[in-house]
């Protein structure tokens, strides 16, 4: 009776016994032990020096604002992957180089060398990109690597050593940006580009201002052009200047940015019968900043909205085979209510047929047809364009009232150009093409 009693809980210690084995089995089976080697650091060309050192990480300068484009939580979605370069900078008599600028230039990681010239760089790359490094410094003539996926060997970790040749006719700038208040700015884009090549290479700098304001450009060649811009969108309009030159002993660089104003834009997309155009798209663009652009809808009323766009002279376009364009338009500080847009839409329709002067259909002509209008400063202008079909025929539907231009190319033939006035809901119009003479 008492061995019958035991069978039940011996059961059961056996079957918790087999479960607990199994979990630990599945869990050893799921994660390996890590045997991964330590990375192959041996050298890979003439620029990188073979020392035994272990190299000093120095803290990485981050910008202030993400200029990569790089969301902070792209490594934990598996679009990027992490890369590490570190190694010394030395000179040509292998003393070692401190205070050296290294940045990838396309998303402008970067760190300075310490005093030993040890650096170390960790970057986020998406995961089809191998980094460019730029090795900069006053006194010593730039070096540029662009490491690639035969190089990096699919490390992670990589040491790469690299020897700089003196040049004398290289300084450092240091500036600072802020605005019409002197309230400095942080994070401001700063890009000096070579306007001819050297070397080879066209040298091109991009750094961003500190808590600060300041900012510094290091390794820049003196006696040379330079195209030099400040960037801090959407608040600030670009400082540019296009003819920049270096002398030898610098001065510090005061830049400032005025804020921009900001305006409230209501209005309507009309044609020229002022009938209401629903459901049109066409993109604003701020041409007195350079880098504000925004979207216009029209709704089934034809109205639309752009809520906070800086003021300033703007351009408007269409995207697609029917081109719309407005330019000379300009916004003041003062709030724009009711702001009216004419566009080139209509119920009429223009049919036409191309033939040669032989009788014979070119092929496949181009026919574009297009009209401009002033209304003040305010330029409009409109342009269609298509290909004739087999038969030498073409169609435009949709058009406005008023006087177009009609243009025709043919290969063989001599281009025509005529001005046609709609006067009906469906006209048309045949036109005869010259041969081109031998």
């Amino acid at each position: 009776m008492t061995l019958k009693r035991l069978i039940l809980p011996i059961a059961i210690v056996t079957l918790l016994t087999l479960v607990l084995y199994w979990l630990v089995a599945s869990r050893l089976l799921l994660d390996p032990p890590d045997t991964t080697s330590s990375p192959d650091t041996s050298t890979n060309s003439a620029e990188v020096v073979e020392t035994e050192f272990e190299p000093v990480v120095t803290a990485a300068v981050e910008p202030a604002t993400n200029a990569a484009g790089i969301s902070e939580d792209s490594g934990r979605r598996g679009s990027s992957k992490l890369v590490e370069i570190f190694g010394r900078v030395l000179d040509r008599e292998l003393q070692p180089v401190d205070d050296v600028f290294i940045t990838e230039e396309r998303y402008f990681f970067n760190t300075r060398s310490d005093a030993e010239g040890n650096y170390r760089i960790s970057m986020d790359l998406p995961l089809h990109r191998y980094p460019t490094l730029n090795f900069l410094r006053h006194k010593f003539n730039g070096k540029r690597i662009k490491l690639t996926k035969e190089l990096l060997q699919q490390q992670k970790s990589y040491e790469l050593n690299v020897i700089l040749e003196d040049n004398p006719d290289t300084v450092k700038l240091s500036g600072w940006v802020g605005n019409e208040l002197g309230v400095a700015l942080e994070g401001a884009r700063v890009e000096l580009t070579a306007q001819e090549v050297f070397d080879g290479e066209n040298f091109y700098l991009t750094v961003f201002s500190d808590p600060r304001g300041n900012f510094q450009l290091d390794g820049v060649r003196v006696e040379e052009k330079y195209r030099l811009s400040v960037n801090l969108a959407p608040e600030y309009p670009v400082f540019l200047d296009p003819d920049f030159s270096v002398s030898l002993n610098p001065q510090p660089l005061n830049i400032e940015l005025k804020s921009l104003k900001f305006v409230d834009i209501d209005g309507m997309i009309m044609n020229r019968e002022a009938a209401p155009v629903a459901d049109f798209e066409i993109y604003v663009s701020n041409v007195t900043t350079g880098v504000h652009s925004g979207k216009i809808v029209s709704d089934s009323s034809g109205f639309f909205s752009l809520k906070h766009f800086p003021v300033g002279e703007i351009s408007l376009a269409t995207r697609g085979s029917d081109i719309y364009e407005i330019t000379g338009l300009v916004l003041t500080d003062n709030e724009y209510q009711n702001l009216q847009l004419t566009i080139d839409r209509g119920n009429q329709n223009l049919t036409g047929w191309i033939k040669g002067e032989n009788g014979i259909v070119p092929q496949r002509a181009m026919v574009t047809l297009d009209q401009t209008l002033l209304d003040g400063q305010i330029r409009y202008h409109q342009y269609r364009s298509q290909a004739t079909d087999i038969d030498g025929r073409f169609t435009f539907s949709n058009l406005g009232s008023g006087e177009y231009r009609i243009t025709t190319y043919a290969q063989g033939y001599q281009k025509q150009e005529l001005m046609h006035r709609l006067r009906s809901r469906s006209d048309e119009v045949q036109i005869t093409l010259r041969r081109l003479e031998n």
